[in-house]
């Protein structure tokens, strides 16, 4: 049923687009798009990847899990891929978990950590903490952007940032009190694993940072890539507005009303690019170029899986697979949460 609603979300936003939006414009802009600019933010897209290859890894080190970083590399691609195919915005995130699993298995060396006890619970928490983390930098650069804005921002964006940092805010004032809750409250075990995952990577506060500085690597890198797009299509937009828009978009697709955020990422944009008085036709052409990269990079991953030498992932090797802390009563690995 939640599938079929993301459906009709994404038809009724995708209907909205059509009918208001003048499509004639959006051809114009595309014949008259500087295609340097859009292959420069690919290229930079592709190394934002490697990047995010390292945080992934660094975080899978301190679980234990090992491994090198082109495996990390390698999975992350292939994760995008099956983000891109699959209907949810989490699909890839399993696949990527499964897959390092997978190689922490075949390593067959002893298990130095006691998240869990299979290296499938380790894998989970490591893309959960991923994607935390970069959802969490990624609302700090949010905010950053609106305080340097040259323009004054509309009320309702103010207050969508108010909205977001607030949660940011209580999330991270949280974490400290976790080993205090986790003595005192009764857990689940799926959740007692997910506050013992998160009270280990607090403690390797090395870590924390170095994966926190390269979220804001990664985060900055994508602001420059959409910014790319933009001059590419001669578009007057203030730079540091761009770091306004990205992360609110990307927020905005993170809501289960559609799928992959088909229609809610051009409807968004087209919203958010609205005060500075850009058209509808230049805001979903913006949009629609930027899912243009994202894809290209996610169809390389495409490649990966297919002729990598890695094991072929389904959703029955999936389910088969150890369960969330080794339980074989607590079922399949439930997806995480997206972040960006």
């Amino acid at each position: 049923m939640k599938k079929y609603g993301r459906l009709l979300g994404s038809s009724i936003l995708v209907g909205l687009l059509i009918w208001r939006v003048d499509w004639r414009q959006v051809a114009s802009a595309f014949v008259q798009l500087d295609v340097t600019y859009w292959l420069l933010a690919l290229g930079l897209y592709l190394l934002t990847q490697g990047v995010s290859a390292v945080r992934w890894q660094m975080l899978g080190l301190v679980l234990g899990l090992g491994g090198r970083w082109r495996d990390y590399l390698a999975y992350y691609f292939v994760g995008m891929f099956f983000n891109l195919v699959l209907p949810t915005s989490v699909g890839g995130d399993v696949v990527r978990a499964w897959y390092l699993a997978q190689q922490r298995r075949a390593a067959d060396v002893n298990w130095p950590v006691n998240i869990g006890r299979s290296p499938l619970s380790a894998a989970f928490l490591s893309v959960l903490a991923d994607r935390v983390n970069g959802l969490a930098v990624l609302i700090a650069v949010a905010w950053g952007a609106a305080l340097c804005c040259p323009m004054p921002l509309p009320g309702w964006i103010i207050a969508f940032l108010a909205a977001m940092g607030t949660a940011c805010l209580l999330g991270l004032a949280v974490l400290p009190l976790l080993p205090w809750l986790r003595q005192w409250l009764p857990l689940s075990p799926r959740l007692a694993l997910l506050w013992d995952g998160a009270a280990l990577c607090l403690r390797e506060r090395r870590c924390l940072l170095g994966v926190t500085l390269l979220s804001l690597v990664v985060q900055l890198a994508n602001i420059v890539l959409a910014w790319l797009v933009g001059e590419g299509l001669g578009l007057p937009i203030p730079p540091l507005y761009y770091g306004v828009l990205i992360p609110l978009v990307s927020i905005l697709t993170l809501l289960p009303i559609s799928l992959n955020g088909m229609g809610l990422r051009e409807a968004g944009t087209v919203l958010l690019l609205a005060p500075l008085h850009i058209s509808s036709a230049s805001a979903v052409t913006l949009s629609l170029l930027l899912f243009a990269v994202y894809a290209a990079a996610s169809l390389m991953g495409g490649m990966v899986y297919l002729f990598g030498r890695s094991p072929r992932f389904s959703m029955e090797a999936s389910g088969n697979a150890d369960p969330v802390g080794g339980d074989p009563d607590q079922g399949r690995m439930r997806k995480p949460s997206a972040a960006a």
